[in-house]
């Protein structure tokens, strides 16, 4: 620290003023005074540095007069700081052996001490996220380059960054080419070349292709691609298993390799036997001298859900329109659906989600035990009437509609016109233009009366005349949905379709949107846990969320939720969900391949609730997809940042380069830091004492 003293207001000359004031002062007070006239000559001499005393009293005065300030120039060295990133990605352990892992462990090791006296050095290694510290266990399932680059970028910024020391293979397989990464960094980055550029004999699974979702009973198709490097010659075959484990082989294909640099791809028609979440294993057999196998297999997860909604369309004797219907439902996979005749009809209908009632209740045969147990199973029900309904038995076996004055054998060509103010689901502008040009179809004859809770869809068109009769008309004012279509002949209506346009898509729209109202289920549980999917990667967080309705389906959230994880082992993993607002989340973290199931529970008023699921953890495999380092997009990050490229045993060189590069030297920071002299207490104090002593002597020579 330099120290100096300056006048701010003045010029330096200006002392000189302060020096001749205290001369004339100590002059006129010791050699024009008489007080010490009678004084010997050895008292004279005395009174020389007491003069001296009062000069320099009166000089520091006036000097303070001019306020005078201290000046500190304060120099700091600030470190400038060196990044070294590690790849941790498990690329690097198929090239690695155990002596490799130490030696690379040293290498930085000692390139982080021998950089640490002139810098500061921090480190990290990379997968998929940039992490603090050194970690050579290279287990991350993927690598993304342009993140940690773009991190350490944003980390950085205006701290003084001298250089990035990167040791990496290059493979990336997350995330965009760091050489055109959006981060720009004003620093060198020095590459540690890590792996071998030489292909080496090696047959892959590259991708493989498939739909995450199948339905029971259903035909699904899986796609392998496949390539071969240094393998020509030899023969290979894709096997594909199901089950944990090596499984059950469900087929096998054989593939001859036919040049150095080969690709193939392969398709599997596969069909579904049982629900749930299946495990494929697709694996390549090994050729002699390969590299690695880890890269000839390949886990997938397909979930086969047994979740269509059956639907019954039971009829009071064969009609056009019951293959109308059925046909328009075959086009959704969603629907399974099932046609059957009330004479000869046995099942209960409890294990279907709507049954299509057509001409029934009819005139021959009542149906009082299937419409019982559709009234007392609640379950979503819709009357088509036709020329063999029993209106009377129709009117009690639902609230929607009531028609009176009918007459049998008696009915109305009609035709349909929309309903304004329809609001249970959307219908599109072109349905609805293509709605008010179907042709007549049949209705009976008689006063058709609407329930002040029903919505009408269509209502209808007798001649000319534009009625308020109600055509389709729904509600859900009894607990459960029911429709109710007021004519027969959706027959005419579907050809006539097919014949306008060349297609059904109108007519299967009706339908599809009137059949999904209808066998939606209303969820009226209290407790309700949900999971955003059942099969999640490995590096992917489980999550779950969770609500709790009290009697008037309220949510609340006091009761404390409990949920248990097990494995297929039967090994249980229990959590608590975390209270958020008035519902409950959890997030289990990150769980090892393999099928789970689980199970949450709560009591609320001392009723207990559980609600119970699975969920299935597929590996991620990219890591063992590329075998090759990539060299060159480490130089050509070097070149574009200007640093340099050297191998795991060089590592010790990018020390030198660094320290010597003049660039990337620890910067010097000046500040000047002032204060007024007249704040120093010290010298009010020597002012002081030198007057006190003054006074004390001339006090003592009989001055005063």
């Amino acid at each position: 620290m330099d120290t100096t003293i300056s006048l701010e207001q003045y010029p330096m000359w200006y002392i000189g003023f302060c020096l001749l004031a205290g001369l004339i002062g100590a002059l006129l007070l010791y050699f024009k005074d008489n007080t010490f006239k009678e004084a010997s000559r050895r008292q004279r001499w005395f009174l020389l540095p007491i003069a001296l005393f009062r000069f320099l009293a009166i000089s520091a005065i006036a000097f303070l007069l001019l306020t005078p300030l201290i000046k500190n120039k304060l120099t700091d060295i600030v470190k400038r700081t060196v990044v070294i990133m590690q790849d941790n990605s498990a690329s690097i352990r198929q090239e690695f052996g155990k002596g490799d892992s130490a030696a690379l462990a040293s290498s930085l090791t000692n390139l982080e001490q021998s950089l640490g006296e002139q810098f500061r050095v921090e480190t990290y290694h990379f997968g998929d996220k940039l992490e603090k510290g050194f970690d050579f266990n290279f287990n991350e399932k993927t690598t993304n380059l342009s993140d940690g680059i773009e991190e350490i970028s944003n980390l950085y910024a205006n701290q003084y960054l001298a250089a990035v020391v990167m040791a990496t293979d290059g493979i990336y397989n997350q995330g965009s080419n760091p050489v055109y990464s959006t981060a720009r960094m004003d620093v060198p980055i020095y590459a540690v070349a890590l792996g071998d550029t030489t292909p080496q004999k090696d047959l892959l699974i590259e991708r493989v292709l498939n739909n995450k979702i199948a339905y029971l009973g259903d035909k699904f198709t899986i796609r392998v691609d496949l390539s071969a490097t240094n393998c020509k010659g030899n023969t290979t075959s894709i096997n594909i298993y199901q089950g944990k484990g090596n499984g059950t082989k469900i087929t096998s294909k054989a593939v001859s390799i036919k040049s150095e640099d080969f690709s193939h791809s392969e398709e599997f028609t596969l069909s579904t036997s049982i629900p749930g979440i299946i495990q494929y294993n697709i694996e390549l057999n090994r050729v002699k001298g390969e590299v690695t196998t880890q890269n000839n297999r390949q886990t997938i997860f397909i979930e086969v859900l047994d979740n269509r909604q059956k639907i019954l369309l039971l009829a009071a004797s064969p009609h056009p329109d019951i293959a109308a219907i059925r046909q328009s439902m075959e086009q959704n996979r969603n629907y399974e659906t099932k046609v059957a005749y009330i004479n000869n009809f046995k099942e209960s209908v409890k294990n279907y989600d709507l049954v299509i009632l057509h001409g029934i209740p009819s005139q021959r045969n009542t149906a009082d035990e299937v419409l019982e147990q559709i009234k007392s199973n609640q379950i979503p029900a819709w009357y088509i009437v036709t020329n063999q309904t029993a209106i009377s038995n129709l009117n009690n076996a639902q609230s929607v509609m009531r028609i009176d004055g009918t007459n049998v054998g008696t009915s109305n060509d009609v035709r349909s016109q929309l309903k304004n103010n329809f609001t249970l689901f959307t219908v599109d502008e072109e349905l609805l233009r293509q709605l008010q040009n179907l042709p007549p179809i049949i209705a009976p004859f008689g006063k058709f009366a609407a329930s002040p809770t029903t919505q009408t869809l269509l209502k209808q068109k007798i001649g000319s005349v534009s009625t308020e009769y109600p055509l389709l008309a729904m509600e859900q004012a009894q607990g459960y949905k029911v429709a109710v279509f007021n004519a027969e002949g959706l027959w005419r209506w579907r050809l006539f379709n097919y014949k306008q346009f060349g297609n059904h898509n109108a007519f299967d729209e009706l339908i599809s949107k009137t059949v999904q109202y209808l066998s939606v289920k209303n969820d009226k549980r209290k407790f309700r846990v949900n999971i955003p999917k059942t099969l999640f990667n490995e590096n992917e967080n489980v999550t779950f969320d969770a609500e709790l309705y009290n009697d008037s389906y309220e949510l609340v959230n006091e009761p404390e939720v409990n949920l248990n994880v097990f494995d297929e082992n039967g090994k249980s993993f229990p959590f608590v969900f975390t209270k958020i607002g008035k519902s409950y989340a959890l997030d289990a973290g990150f769980f090892p391949v393999g099928t789970y199931t689980w199970k949450a529970m709560t009591a609320l008023n001392g009723k207990e609730y559980s609600a119970e699921g699975r969920f299935s953890v597929a590996p991620i495999q990219l890591e063992s997809l590329q075998t090759t380092a990539d060299h060159g997009l480490m130089y050509s990050l070097a070149k574009q940042y200007g640093g340099a490229v050297v191998y795991p045993d060089s590592v010790s060189r990018l020390s030198k380069m660094i320290l010597a590069n003049p660039d990337l030297k620890p910067l010097s920071f000046s500040s000047f830091k002032t204060k007024p002299i007249i704040n120093l207490k010290w010298l009010f104090g020597l002012i002081l004492g030198l007057l006190a002593l003054e006074w004390f002597v001339r006090k003592f020579l009989g001055g005063y």
